[in-house]
């Protein structure tokens, strides 16, 4: 991460650093000092990043000097030296530890933010898919309402529709949203089903349960292998 986007970042968590500190009972911990500390990320531009980001650290120093003179804290230099120390030291081993490990190019991490953070056009053909099964779901549960009083049919529907629905927002361009529209879809369909086509409660919705909650974690494994992948 460039040494501006990071002191943007945390000039911003600055007041929720001082709340942080502020609410603490314990005092050595407290986050106002970490800023500076990540400077040795940086050995390259390392005093350059020492002052920006001491900067930083300058102004959750007078955050919690203001909020001492209100009576809200006290502010104490001796734990905030020793706080400045313990950070260099945590994030000079985290430093140590990852230059030994390959990680992705700089370039790659852009764009795969860049692409995070994108609005693509949308594949219409999961969206269509999805929303087809839903209506057959409830067409299906109707029918065996109607002319079959056995739910087993309806059952089996249901655990297919329910292991079908996690899988499709990986072919989509709003993975997250997708499965967060899929749920809220799939609880208003299982909620008809009992509540207009049963009059009671699903038999055996245990399997259903199961079969959205196991595609839905090999969905999300699956994406994230892929991102992991496309970072290399």
């Amino acid at each position: 991460m460039e040494l501006s986007y990071l002191a943007i970042i945390m000039l911003i968590f600055q007041p929720v650093f001082v709340y942080l500190y502020i609410k603490s009972t314990v005092r050595p911990s407290i986050f106002i000092a970490s800023p500076i500390a990540m400077s040795v990320f940086y050995t390259s531009t390392f005093f350059h990043a020492v002052c920006v980001l001491g900067g930083i650290n300058l102004v959750g120093v007078l955050l919690v000097k203001l909020a001492e003179r209100k009576g809200y804290t006290r502010f104490s230099t001796s734990y905030f030296i020793s706080g400045v120390i313990c950070w260099f030291i945590l994030f000079g081993v985290i430093s140590f530890i990852s230059s030994f490990i390959s990680l992705p190019p700089m370039s790659n991490l852009s764009d795969s933010f860049s692409a995070l953070f994108s609005f693509p056009k949308p594949i219409v053909w999961p969206i269509v898919t999805f929303f087809s099964i839903s209506l057959l779901v409830l067409a299906i549960c109707a029918t065996v309402f109607l002319f079959n009083k056995n739910q087993t049919i309806a059952t089996k529907a249901l655990i297919i529709y329910a292991l079908t629905c996690p899988i499709l927002p990986i072919f989509s361009n709003y993975f997250w949203i997708s499965h967060l529209v899929t749920f809220l879809v799939v609880v208003k369909i299982l909620g008809a089903c009992e509540k207009y086509f049963y009059k009671t409660r699903i038999e055996n919705d245990e399997p259903i349960a199961l079969a959205y909650a196991g595609s839905f974690i090999l969905s999300c494994v699956i994406y994230f292998i892929g991102a992991i992948s496309n970072l290399y």
